[in-house]
């Protein structure tokens, strides 16, 4: 029978050599998952509307994040509890990619609140085929995003960064047009809206304008409003009531209503 001592050194040396082997296999298969990782961010990088929530379509490996924490957690119980020690080693690794003066905003809830302040109806449809989430992003009732993902939330954040570019394209031809509006304004041609009715019937001595919700219906995210509006003038009674475009807010609603009024108008006293 051998000695307890060579029995439990053998038994070590077992145990050393299993620890080696699953070590080899552990970071061998981890690494390669950290390499997949890598080149996928740098793909990512050239996307439009690059942010840090998620890193676009890329998921990082559990290990990676592993690492990470175990690394600020052995700094902060070597520092005795100190966490400044770790944010001290921790600030130069996160500077180049976001600080608090240059954290962007999540896609969605900036999406989101882009819609609000133009009151328009936001939607996002959701379907699954297999293991891959597509959703789209509907504003009034048009798409204008989508996206696919294994992950539902992940397809989600990148259906509103694909929205997101397009409205701003959107939004930079408008602001053109607007502006070769206004050169036309300045010549002489009126922008027709709710204020234009109502200075006319001032001007004129008519009462204001009477505006009538026809219809109001859709989701609560994305409700739609028409109106029509009509005047009584002092020459020849009340006009017919002319019937605006389905718009997502009442004023744009009443707006173009107002916008049929001041047609017919010009047409009765040109």
């Amino acid at each position: 029978m051998l000695p307890l001592c060579i029995l439990i050194f053998q038994s070590v040396l077992g145990f050393l050599t299993l620890l080696r082997i699953f070590t080899n296999a552990f970071f061998t298969l981890h690494l390669f998952q950290i390499r997949d990782f890598v080149n996928e961010v740098k793909n990512e990088l050239s996307k439009p509307g690059f942010n840090s929530f998620g890193l676009g379509d890329c998921k990082a490996p559990k290990v990676l994040g592993d690492i990470v924490e175990s690394i600020a957690g052995a700094i902060f119980l070597d520092s005795g509890c100190n966490t400044k020690a770790v944010w001290k080693v921790f600030q130069p690794l996160l500077h180049p990619m976001v600080t608090p003066e240059t954290l962007p905003m999540h896609p969605v809830r900036e999406l989101q609140e882009r819609c609000q302040q133009k009151a328009q109806g936001l939607e996002y449809k959701a379907t699954r085929s297999g293991n891959i989430a597509t959703v789209e992003v509907y504003v009034d009732g048009l798409q204008v995003g989508m996206a696919q993902n294994p992950q539902k939330k992940m397809a989600q954040k990148l259906a509103a960064r694909n929205a997101l570019v397009v409205l701003k394209e959107r939004e930079e031809a408008e602001a053109k047009k607007a502006a070769d509006d206004g050169k036309k304004k300045k010549n002489g041609n009126p922008s027709f809206t709710r204020q234009t009715l109502n200075d006319i019937c001032l001007r004129r001595n008519w009462p204001m304008p009477l505006y009538r919700c026809v219809h109001e219906g859709g989701p609560a995210h994305a409700k739609r409003f028409t109106y029509g509006v009509r005047v009584n003038t002092s020459d020849k009674g009340f006009t017919d009531e002319c019937i605006g475009e389905p718009m997502p807010s009442v004023k744009k609603a009443k707006d173009s209503a107002a916008a049929l009024l001041l047609e017919l108008l010009n047409k009765w006293y040109s």
